[in-house]
């Protein structure tokens, strides 16, 4: 007995002893190091703005508390960035990354230049989601959902495969909303302008955008929201109805999955494959952190950013369940959406 007791003592020590070396040799390895993250966007812009804020605050959080810098990577609407960090030969944790959250189903309903596996990217985290919106003027006539399956609305988007277009497109050809798209805007910006000026009456897009580059119209009444399209209902709009409780069918579920996938990553970040466990479980425990301290959440609300995080398991796990969907609900979502 008193041999097992000391046994047990001496394993009990040990795993103690091997828990402070995984813990040193993190901290160590960081401790004097540089950790870069690579934009998928030039300067500006909200990806810009987020990963600076990140770079801000994450240092403090991490072990051995590096020096963090932004290199931006702009291209192709995040798919430069996103070969760039998946193919990087740095894959000890001292690169990671953050681009559009569209990179995580380009690969399954993209334009094919993606040299990528999502499944096989280190999440990290995501500081917010990017849930979407559709709404309609008031002077529309449409002040429903139901009204928007009885009466058409010209709907301003941008190009094919942006969400923009791909929300409108999707909810007509799902549900039987009665959109009416009016594509070549070459931004969300313009979009709004053509709202004001009357052109269209509606526009799907992030609940961000319409906060910050439109406060207004929710404010003030402006426009009347239809429909939330996000995988659960808006924080900030608890009683309008999410997309997800229109489905009637696995298949439709699965299918908003596929498409709503890019919003709970909001602006993510990742590292390339094959990085060691304990620098992931660092990275990602540090993210997490940074997301609840005092100073990280007051600089986002002088920024007027929304804090809702999404962790990097949870990011992780949507993946890849989505990719492990069968090829006939891809090929299926491919054609509702465009």
């Amino acid at each position: 007995m008193r041999a097992i007791t000391y046994a047990l003592a001496v394993l009990g020590i040990t795993g103690l002893g091997t828990n402070c070396v995984m813990a040193q040799t993190v901290a160590d390895f960081y401790r004097g190091k540089t950790l870069e993250i690579d934009v998928g966007t030039g300067v500006g812009g909200g990806y810009d703005a987020n990963a600076r804020l990140v770079a801000r605050h994450l240092g403090r959080h991490l072990p051995g508390n590096p020096t963090i810098v932004i290199n931006n990577l702009p291209g192709g609407g995040g798919i430069r960035a996103a070969n760039t960090l998946f193919n990087r030969l740095a894959r000890d944790g001292t690169v990671i990354g953050t681009f559009s959250n569209a990179m995580i189903t380009e690969p399954l309903l993209g334009s094919g230049q993606s040299l990528f596996d999502p499944t096989k990217f280190t999440w990290i985290g995501s500081a917010s989601r990017e849930d979407g919106l559709c709404v309609a003027t008031q002077s529309s006539g449409i002040a429903s959902w139901n009204d928007l399956l009885e009466k058409e609305v010209i709907v301003g988007t941008t190009a094919p495969g942006t969400t923009t277009y791909m929300y409108p497109v999707m909810l007509r050809n799902l549900f039987g909303a009665k959109f009416k798209p009016v594509s070549g805007y070459p931004d969300a910006g313009q979009i709004a302008l053509a709202v004001q000026r009357n052109e269209v009456q509606a526009v799907c897009q992030t609940l961000s955008s319409i906060k910050i580059g439109r406060p207004d119209w929710l404010r003030d009444r402006v426009v009347v929201p239809l429909i939330a399209l996000g995988l659960t209902r808006l924080r900030d709009l608890p009683d309008l109805m999410s997309v997800m409780e229109l489905a009637r069918t696995a298949e439709q579920q699965q299918i908003l999955k596929v498409v709503l996938a890019p919003n709970l990553a909001g602006r993510p970040f990742l590292a390339p494959p094959g990085i060691p466990p304990q620098r992931t479980q660092a990275l990602r425990d540090a993210f997490d952190a940074m997301t609840r301290d005092t100073n990280f959440l007051e600089e986002a609300q002088r920024l007027r950013m929304d804090i809702e995080p999404a962790s990097g398991r949870e990011i992780e796990a949507l993946v890849n369940e989505i990719y492990a969907l069968p090829e006939g609900v891809i090929a299926r979502t491919k054609l509702v959406a465009r």
